[in-house]
């Protein structure tokens, strides 16, 4: 039979990270990382293999001095932070935290916030938590308007070379579209995930990233909002639309100028129209005065003034006569 090295194996022997179970092996000095809320913790041993479950250690640091935990099946989610100690035991309980997540885009320059994303990229993200040891991580992609997670529509397994080069030396690229990872599923203390959200539908995603069974909340996640615009495959179609739509512009103008140089030609060369108005107008406003100058005029025109002419031509002829006999007399 082969002996197993418990103080070889602490502080996790028998532990799967990936669904968050087996055995927790304690020390007297380590203070080996427990964290709030663990569950499924199927036994609590000493480096001598022996089951120390239902132990109680008193918190002597931190915030945990004057607290008490029980080596049970769990750890409380509110359970007080710091370092407890009792019967050659040791211990710290930790927050669960996700340390840190970087973006890169598909030129490989990190992004503040994935709003920065342009369309037609991928998007790398890596990521660091503290539980390492306790569960791994994995990725969701949640639709907003669905509820409905869709991350498997968009992990990719063909990053650009800047995104390659983000990478570490040996990662195979079908890690990045694995949705849990860690030190039982990928063999890694740190996640790489290539998402491409060129197949989707446009419209606003929860990218979520959190523990792999219990360690699900607070800290223990991160979530991302991203927003995926109509994909480029569409513009292409819209870009074609103004070539059409600006050659019937072109043409109307080359038929209606002719059309409309004949029309104008005619219209102002009229004179009937113009001057039928005119000739109207003008005896209406004109008889009154009209009237007037015939009746101041007509003592000068009338038959009166035929007689008196015509009485002084008789007597001029008369003079000449009378002028005509005296030279000859």
């Amino acid at each position: 039979m082969q002996t197993v090295d418990f103080e070889a194996s602490a502080p996790r022997g028998q532990w799967n990270s990936a669904t968050g179970t087996g055995e927790i092996i304690l020390d007297n000095e380590s203070y080996y990382s427990v964290f709030q809320g663990e569950r499924d913790i199927e036994t609590w041993r000493d480096t001598d293999g022996n089951d120390v479950s239902g132990t109680v250690l008193e918190g002597n640091a931190g915030q945990a001095e004057g607290e008490i935990i029980d080596l049970s099946s769990s750890i409380p989610a509110d359970q007080a932070t710091g370092q407890y100690s009792g019967n050659d035991l040791t211990l710290r309980v930790r927050q669960p935290r996700i340390t840190d997540v970087t973006l890169y885009n598909s030129v490989g320059t990190e992004l503040d916030n994935a709003s920065e994303l342009q369309e037609d990229e991928s998007m790398l993200v890596v990521v660091d938590w503290n539980y390492v040891q306790a569960e791994d991580i994995q990725v969701d992609l949640i639709n907003r308007e669905t509820d409905i997670t869709i991350e498997r529509e968009v992990l990719s397994t063909t990053p650009t070379r800047a995104q390659a080069d983000r990478l570490p030396m040996g990662l195979n690229n079908a890690t990045l579209a694995s949705e849990a990872q860690g030190t039982q599923t990928t063999n890694r203390s740190t996640a790489y995930w290539l998402l491409d959200f060129n197949d989707i539908a446009s419209g606003t995603y929860t990218l979520r990233i959190d523990g792999s069974d219990d360690l699900t909340t607070d800290e223990a996640t991160r979530t991302i909002r991203i927003n995926v615009e109509a994909d480029s495959a569409q513009a292409p179609t819209a870009t074609p639309l103004p070539t059409p739509t600006a050659a019937p512009p072109t043409a109307t103008p080359t038929e209606a100028l002719p059309t409309s140089t004949a029309t104008s030609t005619p219209t102002p060369t009229a004179p009937t129209p113009t001057s039928q108005p005119t000739v109207e107008t003008l005896p209406a406003t004109n008889t009154p005065t009209t009237t007037g100058q015939e009746t101041s005029t007509s003592g000068a025109t009338g038959p009166g003034f035929g007689v008196l002419t015509t009485f002084v031509s008789l007597i001029s002829m008369l003079l000449y006569a009378l002028a005509v006999v005296n030279r000859q007399t």
